[in-house]
This record gives structure tokens, C-alpha cells and sequence, in this order.
């Protein structure tokens, strides 16, 4: 009801700075509602005059001037009203890390228990769009402006805090008591509201199902039965009649009875003809069609006729999720209906991109060591609820903490197999279940960075094809280019030293607190000490790590000759005659000291995974759990020490190396990335398939298709271009705006 029965009031806090660094900006205005649940007791609100300048950015994002605070009391002046105020009852605000940072230098709310609306929306809406305090207000119907002035926004704060109570009286009993569990022992700033609705609700019998795992959702379902439905079994190849094909778009065909307002269009009928040519006759075709052709349904309905006449699969390759969503959820149910075609189709994705039930099981009973893992893991239990899918993509995983968390949780796992999932969730994990629906579908939808990236690295996703189309091809190389590149930051170091952390903390502590559960003395007594070394070597890595990464820095500096940097990041490739330069030196020794550290962490890493595999094929779940967790870090770090060799002196031959510095974050960043991907296209796609079909507006470079050809090896592949039934020329109107001010210019 949004209100915490016999609860005191609660303060609603928002403050406007001159900037976000609070030892050098300072508060300019403070705002502050008193409620208690929906109900307001009181306002406070003040000006500040900062005695300094406000930048313009601050004064166009908030509306506050110079001479609005020139004559307002300084922030000394006003903290002993604003104290009495607040009182010691708790303050909520949004990010109020933020808040809470400045006021508290100033000597306010110390003792006040804090609450986070970001850390509640982050855990009771999983899929909201965005977290900022306009948007939730938005997404939650509150009609209350978030202006960016302390006032509006505190407001704002309190009505987006009554929705989030609401929703935390509606969660499962059971589900609110596991969140509660998980949480205490941390400084998790949403714990408070957990834990004030649970008192409430603590005698409520409990009236949720359990099912297996002790999960909550449709995704736990008994997922349906597939027997009799195996796509790919040889057949010989039924070719089509062109021409039947091409009669589904006639102005009296299947289509035009179909849709409302349905437009007959030469250009769409004669790639749908090149289309179902290529397929019969085993051809590779590249596809130039313009705006308004139609160009999903001319290679749509070839495609759904042939693999429904000969039980054969053809797979679908996009850039976009958009394009997926509109082929997955309605150009193939209109085509299937329109057709009254038996035709399965289905989506699949990387394995990173699906939550593994096994995964999510072990970081339960361990339980979250910190407020991020704590937020993720909230806010996935939330998601099940209604998920029917377990794909990541429905969730809003902010920034790369949240996004290392659902690493942890996803099904890119060394110990992610299909046959153990099978047996123990019954058909519940959601890879296994988008795996199967693409084993059985005829049109499979995937992505380009999957598309290639998978079948390079050995990863064999994908079931077995022999027919793709690839559309919006023009994006194909640099998707599959960004796929398989590498990059990494010091940072991206620390926090994988930390995740692996030592004997009592990280994946070390989980591994050395099994062991002591299913080991002999004996036994323990070696891993302790491989443990312990494994600990010291990570640490040690981590430090080498900074000396490497400060002998790249100074290279950097001397290629800009000493120059302070830019407005823009700083990028220098790393080619033959970089690593001839004095100054390089400095970088290879660094590296090769790390190196060597880092060689002998791997070999404890790929030791202490023995007794683990063992525990594991005795089918003991927490063993399973820890080999595939250290089979993943062996495997990042493997990773790092390939790419980090090639940059610094060994370099692949297809591949570019670059060192970045960006001048907002003084971060450096190490990046590698294949030079070429023809050869893969050749070696996966051209020689292996039976038919690759390209499609897209632009794949032509001044009417030719030849730079096209000789970036991704399309040597033999016949081509085709369709212009646009769209009369440009009276239908469309260039605008040239000649007034847009410079965005340095804040007036």
C-alpha cells in the first residue's frame, strides 16, 4: 500500500552542486520532503550561495544562475535548520551516495539511515529502460516533474519511493525473505525497505509454488515436448518453381489477400526470384535493394518453402535487435499465416546472453559478497518471475560492474554442458531450450557478431546449416570484427584479481571453503598452500600489471612529445617499428616480467581444477560449480596473456594492435583486433555452405560490388541490385539547418 505499518516519517533529500567532484565543487541549492507514506508532513528548501562561479553546464541543466545564489546564505549557515529538519529519521534520495557525500561534509544527516530509489528500482524493475529519476517517474505514471531543482526532485524522490514500496509488498513472501537474507550482511542501501516490509508481512502464510531450484516463474516451467520435430535430415533437394514462388506476390496472390493495402512491387518479386534461384541452385548472391523493396519478405518466403520442402534449416543473420524482434514477432508470423506453412522459427544468441539455472543456484547458497553482486542477483530472482526466455537482454544491466555480475550467472561456462542441464533441470535452462527450438526450427534468426565469432572460436553454437542470409550485410565485417576483438584496462586486471581473490575471499575463498567440506586433511593441507601461492601470485600480477601499464604511459607521452593530451583520445598503433624504439623496451621487460607471474598463476589454476572434475563427474553440483568458475578465469586470463604477448612482442600477422588513452579518464586501453575477416568468410561460410546470400541498401561502392568482394573473399558470388519504389524525388524534402548553435555554446 506503499505505506510501512508503525514507521516513523521518512525524508525525501535531493541537492543541486556545481559540478560532481566534492573537494572541488560545492552545493547550490537543497530541497527536503517529510512524508510518511504517501502523505507529506513538510517541505524545506534553500538556495546556496557556493562562493564561486556556477558553469554554464550546470546553469542550463538546472535553470539556477549566478544571481539567483548571489545574495542566498552560504552552506554553513543554513545546516543547523536543515539538521533539525531531517531529524534521525531515515533519507531516502536517489544515488544518494551522491548527496549524502556533500551533506555529510558539511555535517549533516551522519546517523540517519540511508535508502537508495536506484537501488530499489534496480532490483524491482529489471526491465525498466532507464534509472535516472525523469524516467522512472515516467515509467511509474508519476505526473511530479523531475527538473533537476532540489524541491521538484525530492518530490519526485518520494512518489518514485511509494511506487517502489508497492512493489516490494508484492513480491513473493518467499522471495522478500531470501532478498532480506542475502542483503544484512551487507551495506546494500536498499536493505532498510526490504526489511520493513518483511517485519509487516513476516505473518502472512506463504502461498507461492515452489518449483525446481526453488525458483519462482514460467521460465521453470516443464518446457514442451519436441519429439518428431528434427530439422536436417537428409533428403534430396526438392527445387522450387520460380515462378509458383514469385505468384505469392502477385496482386492476386497469397499476400494481397492477406494484407490490408497490400502494394505490388517489380523490385521485391525480383529478388525474391535471384533469392529462391540461389538456394535451388546452390549459388552464393549478393543483393543491393533499395529503401521500400521489401527485402525480409522477398527472401523470407523462398526461404520458408524451401526449408519446409526439403526439412532443412536456413539461417537468418541480422545487425540489429530491431530487425530480429520485427522477423522473430511479426514478419514470420505474418508469412506462416499468410502461407498456411508448418514453419518453426527461432532466435538464438551467444551463450553469455542466458542465465544458467546451476549458475544462479550456487550464487544463492554462497549468497552475494557485495551490494553490486547483491543488486544483480536481486534484481534476476525479480526478472524470473516473468521471464520465459532467461536472455539477458530483457534486463537493464547497468554499466561493466552489473555486466561482470551476470557473467557469473550466464551459460558461458566451462562447466555449462547440455547433457547436465538436461539432467538435472528436466529442460528448464533457458540455453538448453533456445539450443533445442533451433535444432527444430526451419528459420533460425541469429546475429552477425554470432555468426562467424562462434564458428571461428570453436564454440559450435550454432547446429549444423547449409543456407544463410545475411542481412544488413554491410555491418557484417565490422559486427564480426568487433566480436572478436580484445580490449582490456588496468582496472579490468584489479577486478579480475579481486573476483579470484585469496584463502577466505573471491573464487580462491568459495574453493578452499568446499574443500574443506568434501576433502581429506591430507588433501587440503596441498591445496592450502597452492591456494595461498595462487593468492600471492594474482596480487603480485596485479602490481606488475601497474608498472606495465605506467612503461606505457610513457610511451604514449614521448609519441605526443611531452604535449598535454587533447580534447580526444590518444591512439597509436603498435606495428614492427614500434617495437623497435628505445623507449619500447621498457614496455617489453614490463611484460615480461607480468608474463611470467601471470604463466604460473595459470598452471595452480588448471591444478586446483583436478580434484574439482573429479567431485564433479561424482555429479556433485558445487564441484561442477567451482571447476567451470575456475575454468573461466583460467580461460580470461589465457585471454589476456594471448593478446598482451602479441601486442608487446610477438604480433599475429592478421591482426592490429593499438594502445588508446582517453583524456576524460586518463584510462589506457590495449586493444587487438583481427585485420581482415575475408579468410574466415572463405574458410566458414563460402567453402562450407551450399548458399550465403547477402542483402542490404548499401552494399554497392559506386555501382560495383567489388571492394565488397575483396574484404569478405565473395569471389564467386553473383550479384544483383533492386533500386527503391519510393519516388524520391517528390516525396522527400533535404532540410539544411543553418542556425544550430556550437555545443560548447551554452546560451
Amino acid at each position: 500500500t506503499g505505506i510501512i505499518v508503525g514507521m516513523s516519517s521518512i525524508v525525501a533529500v535531493d541537492i543541486e552542486t556545481t559540478g560532481l567532484n566534492p573537494d572541488e565543487d560545492a552545493i547550490i541549492e537543497i530541497g527536503a520532503v517529510k512524508f510518511n507514506g504517501r502523505r507529506v508532513e513538510d517541505e524545506w528548501s534553500t538556495l546556496i550561495n557556493p562562493r564561486r562561479p556556477i558553469p554554464p553546464f550546470i546553469t542550463q541543466l538546472t535553470g539556477i544562475t549566478n544571481n539567483m545564489v548571489r545574495n542566498a546564505p552560504v552552506l554553513q549557515d543554513v545546516m543547523a535548520d536543515f539538521i533539525a529538519f531531517a531529524g534521525d529519521v531515515p533519507v531516502v534520495g536517489h544515488n544518494i551516495s551522491f548527496d549524502l557525500t556533500f551533506l555529510r561534509r558539511a555535517g549533516a544527516l551522519h546517523h540517519n539511515t540511508d535508502i537508495d530509489t536506484y537501488e530499489l528500482a534496480a532490483v524491482l524493475m529489471p526491465t525498466a529502460s532507464r534509472y535516472n529519476l525523469s524516467s522512472l517517474a515516467q515509467q511509474l505514471n508519476i505526473l511530479l516533474p523531475a527538473t533537476h531543482r532540489a524541491l521538484d526532485d525530492a518530490r519526485a524522490t518520494h512518489a518514485v519511493f511509494i511506487e517502489l514500496l508497492q512493489k516490494v509488498h508484492e513480491l513473493p513472501l518467499e522471495l522478500l525473505a531470501e532478498i532480506v537474507r542475502m542483503g544484512e550482511p551487507l551495506e546494500w542501501q536498499a536493505n532498510w525497505t526490504f526489511q520493513q516490509v518483511l517485519r509487516q508481512r513476516i505473518k502472512e502464510p506463504v502461498k507461492a509454488k515452489k518449483v525446481a531450484g526453488g525458483t519462482h516463474g514460467p521460465l521453470f516451467e516443464k518446457p514442451l515436448s519436441t519429439e518428431g520435430q528434427q530439422i536436417g535430415a537428409e533428403s534430396d533437394d526438392l527445387p522450387l518453381n520460380i515462378d509458383d514462388v514469385a505468384a505469392v506476390l502477385d496482386l492476386g496472390g497469397q499476400f494481397a489477400a492477406y494484407f490490408d493495402d497490400y502494394e505490388y512491387r517489380p523490385q521485391q518479386v525480383a529478388m525474391l526470384r535471384s533469392v529462391a534461384g540461389a538456394l535451388t541452385n546452390a549459388q552464393h548472391l549478393m543483393v543491393e535493394a533499395g529503401t521500400g523493396t521489401g527485402k525480409s519478405f522477398a527472401y523470407l518466403i523462398p526461404a520458408a518453402y524451401w526449408a519446409v520442402n526439403n526439412n532443412t534449416k536456413v539461417v537468418v543473420s541480422t545487425n540489429t535487435i530491431n530487425l530480429q524482434d520485427q522477423l522473430i514477432n511479426k514478419d514470420i508470423p505474418d508469412l506462416r499465416e499468410a502461407l498456411n506453412l508448418p514453419l518453426r522459427a527461432a532466435v538464438l544468441k551467444g551463450r553469455s546472453n542466458y542465465l544458467c539455472p546451476r549458475r544462479l543456484a550456487a550464487m544463492r547458497r554462497r549468497s552475494p559478497e557485495n551490494a553490486v553482486e547483491m543488486r544483480v542477483l536481486g534484481k534476476v530472482l525479480v526478472w524470473l518471475l516473468e521471464s520465459r526466455t532467461g536472455d539477458r537482454t530483457e534486463i537493464n544491466l547497468n554499466g561493466n560492474a552489473e555486466r561482470m555480475v551476470w557473467s557469473r550467472l550466464s551459460a558461458e561456462d566451462e562447466g555449462c554442458r547440455l547433457e547436465v542441464c538436461l539432467k538435472r533441470t528436466g529442460g528448464r535452462c533457458p540455453f538448453y531450450r533456445a539450443k533445442v527450438a533451433a535444432e527444430n526450427a526451419h528459420i533460425l534468426v541469429v546475429n552477425h557478431a554470432l555468426l562467424l565469432a562462434d564458428t571461428a572460436t570453436g564454440n559450435r553454437v550454432l547446429p549444423p546449416y547449409d543456407y544463410l542470409i545475411v542481412d544488413e550485410a554491410h555491418h557484417l565485417e565490422s559486427a564480426t570484427t568487433n566480436a572478436m576483438s580484445f580490449r582490456v584496462r588496468a582496472i579490468d586486471v584489479q577486478r579480475l584479481v579481486r573476483e579470484l581473490g585469496g584463502p577466505k575471499s573471491g573464487v580462491l575463498g568459495r574453493f578452499m571453503d568446499l574443500c574443506e567440506d568434501l576433502l581429506k586433511p591430507a588433501q587440503m593441507a596441498v591445496l592450502s598452500q597452492l591456494v595461498k601461492k595462487a593468492s600471492d601470485l594474482s596480487f603480485r600480477f596485479d602490481n606488475q600489471m601497474n608498472q606495465y601499464f605506467q612503461a606505457l604511459s610513457a610511451f604514449l607521452e614521448e609519441q605526443r612529445d611531452g604535449r598535454p593530451l587533447g580534447t580526444y583520445p590518444q591512439q597509436e598503433r603498435v606495428i614492427p617499428a614500434t617495437r623497435t624504439l628505445p623507449i619500447w623496451m621498457d614496455v617489453e621487460i614490463g611484460w615480461e616480467i607480468a608474463n611470467e607471474t601471470l604463466k604460473g598463476l595459470m598452471a595452480i589454476l588448471r591444478e586446483l581444477r583436478t580434484p574439482m572434475r573429479e567431485l564433479a563427474d561424482q555429479e556433485n553440483e558445487d564441484a561442477e560449480d567451482m571447476w567451470g568458475s575456475l575454468g573461466t578465469m583460467y580461460i580470461r586470463l589465457e585471454e589476456i596473456e594471448h593478446n598482451l604477448t602479441g601486442l608487446t612482442m610477438e604480433p599475429d600477422l592478421n591482426t592490429i594492435y593499438w594502445v588508446e588513452i582517453n583524456p576524460n579518464y586518463m584510462e589506457i586501453n590495449l586493444n587487438a583486433a583481427p585485420l581482415h575477416i575475408g579468410q574466415l568468410m572463405e574458410k566458414y561460410l563460402w567453402f562450407q555452405k551450399r548458399s550465403v546470400i547477402l542483402t542490404s541498401a548499401t552494399l554497392t561502392t559506386n555501382g560495383e560490388f567489388e571492394y565488397l568482394r575483396h574484404r569478405l573473399n565473395a569471389e564467386d558470388a553473383d550479384e544483383l541490385v533492386v533500386g527503391s519504389p519510393f519516388d524520391y524525388e517528390t516525396a522527400a524534402m533535404l532540410y539544411f539547418a543553418t542556425d544550430v548553435p556550437e555545443p560548447s555554446n551554452y546560451n
